[in-house]
């Protein structure tokens, strides 16, 4: 008896969610299972995070809420496992499942939630699915569901931005390019990170560094360029959160991987460092970091964060000089 009820769970489990899915004996291999156990480069804590902002909105719900074995956890779209596929597989992407009329188009269209079928599962049955989205949940969203909802509303009719503000990309328009990890760690060394500012009065203390040699780690993504495929990745560094013009630039290049953390603490790949020199940096000073990457199809680099970002990131992007 208590075999046929642990199989009855597992068909349950297997449910697909926002596509017609079948539970499969063989699901396709969760890359995320076998991960090495990741350095623990500091991130914000979720309550920390833009309330509102897609960096909240995977932390607090599609992450925990829809990231489920057998769910959206890799073995279909939308993929919410990390913020760059939950982004890039929400925003203006096909439908896969439908109502009777076919009514949608895309998960998400910027500007309007009741086209959006992301929106409709989680707040309607439509018939000929799998059911109202989530199908399984745990408490944060039994108490918490109509605020969720709302955020995600927001989110959505507010022109679906990316979790640094910037506007959702027109439908079938190249998807600029994003940073969604960052780690400092001594010159050569893998594994023990600098830490955050304990003491910092704001939402994230800036990364201690010493004036030396370090190495700066990102995980990036584009919906086009693969991870050897970008035609220029570098940083700069400014004493200034906004003005990066006169700073020099520093390439990052394509590394063996490390494992981290992104910056709703899921485990993710980094694949690109950049070693600086901070010895000409005076100690006690606070600079900040800025990104500058292109896929190769856009006419300039995308700026990771941006003068629209929200200030959130300019102090997630900052180094204090020990």
């Amino acid at each position: 008896m208590g075999n046929n009820r642990l199989f009855q769970l597992s068909i349950f489990l297997c449910i697909s969610t926002m596509a017609f899915v079948s539970c499969k004996p063989d699901e396709p291999e969760n890359p995320y299972e076998n991960i090495v156990t990741p350095v623990n480069n500091e991130n914000p804590s979720i309550n920390n995070l833009p309330e509102g902002s897609f960096a909240w909105l995977h932390a607090k719900v599609f992450r925990p809420t829809c990231a489920n074995s057998g769910c959206h956890d890799g073995t279909f779209e939308p993929e919410f496992r990390s913020i760059a596929s939950s982004y890039n597989t929400l925003v203006n992407q096909p439908v896969i499942t439908n109502d009777a009329n076919n009514s949608f188009v895309h998960r998400v269209v910027p500007g309007n939630a009741v086209a959006s079928l992301l929106h409709e599962r989680l707040t309607y049955f439509i018939p000929n699915t799998s059911g109202k989205m989530p199908l399984l949940f745990d408490e944060s969203w039994s108490q918490d569901s109509t605020m969720y909802i709302q955020k995600i509303t927001d989110w959505i009719n507010q022109g679906a931005k990316d979790m640094y503000g910037n506007p959702a990309p027109s439908a079938e328009a190249n998807t600029a390019p994003i940073v969604y990890a960052l780690a400092i760690f001594p010159q050569g060394n893998t594994t023990t990170p600098y830490p955050r500012d304990p003491n910092s009065p704001f939402d994230i203390g800036a990364i201690m560094v010493p004036n030396a040699m370090v190495d700066v780690w990102i995980a990036a993504y584009d919906d086009i360029a693969g991870v050897n495929e970008f035609e220029s990745i570098h940083l700069k560094v400014s004493p200034s959160a906004t003005l990066f013009s006169p700073a020099a630039e520093s390439p990052f290049v394509l590394s063996p991987s490390i494992e981290g953390l992104d910056f709703s603490s899921s485990p993710t790949t980094m694949f690109y460092k950049a070693t600086i020199n901070l010895s000409s940096l005076t100690s006690g000073n606070t600079y900040y970091l800025r990104t500058y990457l292109n896929d190769g199809v856009q006419t300039s680099s995308t700026e990771v964060p941006n003068d629209s970002s929200s200030p959130f990131w300019y102090l997630y992007f900052s180094i204090k000089v020990q």
